[in-house]
């Protein structure tokens, strides 16, 4: 099976004729859009018409354009073309911004905007989209300092972004491999912590820390700088703090957060037994290291080809629904995923929707474990989100952070309980212990990644951090999270480094989404259990509906209220049933 993915129904290379007249037609699209505020319209339904149909013909194009050169990045950090394309592209959307801006201040001064909407076919479509528009226009500055804003983050985060993913994506790591000392690619090396050998982890976690010295100062000046530009922009725009803007992009009440938190925060124990029975079980006095957090339990190893990853994905998905196995199909046939690690390929995992040609691509880092396995079956998921919303104006395809672990989460969820179901009483128990440990990172870790950033913040408002202010920070984030059940002498105290998420100036707390995706995806897994296969209609209308409402509203199709306690300790009930029966069969 063909590990690359191939990016040919978006271009065939930079020189390409094709994605030269691309170049050239967004160019013009563009000057269009610069032009449009001086144009005489008959109508305020004319105006508004005529701009939601050029920002269409943009995003239809920028998206094709951006997609094509920021995934030929993410496999290949040292291609010099893709990375000064992007950085034209995005130098060149910055145009965007002063049009985007006056057509927002124009609409935040309508009157009546579900009037407006009602008298057009098109607007009303889109009404949701206005209204957000409209919503978030008292937060706007003048359109030439919204310009210029736009146009220095090309040389300020964006840049610091840049920068993050290459020294992570080309940081080759030395590490001792029963006894040969290897040269391996940082994910590759990350993936070690997945082995059965308990050397081999360890190794593996002596050696990133090790190797993280080489970056550790410019990774941290690029921490500083985005983190610096994002409390001085958002307090600019009248945001009490950055968290209340990440709270309006992701369509999120805070009384909604604040409630999810708390659950957590008093479910914690359950987990911290969880992680005491493993250290236990794996003969640790002081509580787990954090190199043997994700080890393998069980005296079965579970590992995968990639052939024997995809039948099982499709066979399993194929009981519960039709439309997703074929989807997943042609995701593998038609080489929409990029699995081998390798020099320069950036780590973890992602799926990038590609909304004008109806089509995903996904990035993982697959080395064969049954970890590994999930998290394809997690990104695989989101592909199926993206193939819900093909049918809906690119306008209304864009779902917040929060809503954006729903398909994924329910998809390996899925697969898992299927692997459950066909399990051996050894391998029972290695998926559970399995399970657990993927969901201590959303929920745990998680939450010791909201500390550190919101301390973090806290920080950065009086000065830069230095590389010891910030490994002290997560640290004592972790610590604060894990409790005793981690042993305080092998911490991450790096996890700010590695982590692409807290380098997204757009997208800051990038890490409660992921909790809330969990226990947001459990809820919607067991409506699906109550209620049986009349639920898969539903579940597609709220997939397709989530570029077009608020998370309550989502939510509430399905009868679920965010803001209530008992849902989310609900959810959280199911992570308590796998950890009693770890702990029972840990006993036998």
């Amino acid at each position: 099976m063909n590990k690359y993915w191939d990016l040919g129904s978006l271009y065939q290379g930079f020189e390409h004729d094709q994605f030269k007249q691309d170049r050239v037609r967004l160019t013009q699209i563009l000057d269009n859009l610069e032009t449009w505020e001086k144009k005489d319209f008959a109508s305020g339904r004319e105006k508004a018409e005529q701009f939601i149909k050029k920002l269409i013909d943009f995003y239809e194009l920028y998206i094709v354009l951006y997609a094509f050169t920021q995934l030929t990045v993410s496999g290949d950090a040292r291609n010099e073309t893709g990375l000064k394309t992007v950085e034209e592209l995005e130098r060149e959307a910055t145009r965007l911004t002063g049009p985007k801006v006056k057509f927002q201040q124009w609409l935040g001064k309508q009157e009546n905007l579900d009037s407006l909407a009602k008298s057009s076919s098109l607007l009303k479509e889109h009404l949701f989209y206005l209204s957000e528009l409209a919503e978030k226009s008292r937060y706007l500055l003048t359109e030439e300092e919204e310009t210029i804003i736009a146009k220095l983050k090309q040389t300020g985060s964006a840049a610091w972004t840049r920068l993050q993913q290459k020294l992570t994506s080309t940081l080759m790591v030395e590490v001792e491999i029963e006894g040969e000392v290897k040269k391996l690619p940082l994910p590759e090396v990350r993936n070690l912590a997945f082995k059965k050998d308990s050397r081999i982890r360890k190794n593996g976690y002596e050696s990133e820390l090790k190797a993280y010295k080489d970056i550790e100062e410019p990774v941290a000046a690029a921490l500083n700088g985005i983190k610096g530009e994002v409390l001085t922009l958002s307090g600019r725009r009248g945001f009490d703090h950055p968290l209340d803007e990440t709270l309006l992009n992701s369509r999120l009440e805070k009384e909604s957060l604040n409630t999810m938190l708390e659950a957590i925060v008093d479910f914690l124990p359950h987990f911290h037994d969880f992680y005491k029975t493993k250290a236990r079980l794996m003969g640790h006095e002081n509580g787990l290291p954090f190199y043997d957090l994700f080890a393998p339990m069980g005296e079965v190893e579970m590992e995968f080809s990639l052939e024997e990853a995809r039948d099982f994905i499709i066979g399993n998905i194929g009981r519960f629904s039709s439309d997703m196995a074929e989807l997943y199909e042609r995701a593998f046939s038609e080489r929409w995923i990029d699995t081998e690690p390798r020099e320069g390929k950036r780590g973890g995992a992602f799926c990038a929707n590609i909304h004008p040609i109806g089509e995903s691509r996904i990035l993982s880092n697959y080395t064969g474990s049954f970890s590994d396995m999930i998290t394809l079956a997690h990104e695989l998921g989101h592909a199926y989100h993206g193939y819900c919303l093909n049918e809906e104006s690119i306008l209304n395809s864009s779902y917040p952070m929060p809503l954006a672990e729903t398909a994924s989460i329910f998809s390996e969820t899925v697969v898992t309980n299927a692997a459950l179901i066909e399990a051996s009483t050894g391998q029972a128990f290695t998926i559970i212990e399995n399970r657990i440990s993927h969901a201590g990172q959303v929920i745990v870790d998680i939450y010791s990644r909201y500390l550190f950033e919101t301390k973090l913040f806290e920080a950065r408002r009086k000065s830069s951090l230095s590389v010891e202010e910030l490994k002290t920070l997560m640290a004592e984030a972790q610590k604060e999270a894990y409790g005793d059940s981690l042993n305080h002498s092998y911490l991450h105290p790096y996890a700010w480094l590695n982590k692409p998420h807290y380098y997204m100036a757009g997208n800051n707390y990038y890490n409660f989404p992921y909790a809330f995706g969990l226990l947001f995806g459990l809820g919607i897994y067991a409506l699906y259990l109550q209620r049986g296969e009349k639920f898969l209609e539903n579940y597609k209308k709220l997939l397709a509906s989530t570029g077009k409402s608020k998370a309550s509203a989502v939510a509430k199709m399905v009868g679920i209220n965010l803001n209530e306690r008992r849902f989310w300790d609900s959810s959280l009930e199911v992570l308590k049933k796998d950890i009693d029966n770890f702990k029972e069969m840990a006993r036998k």
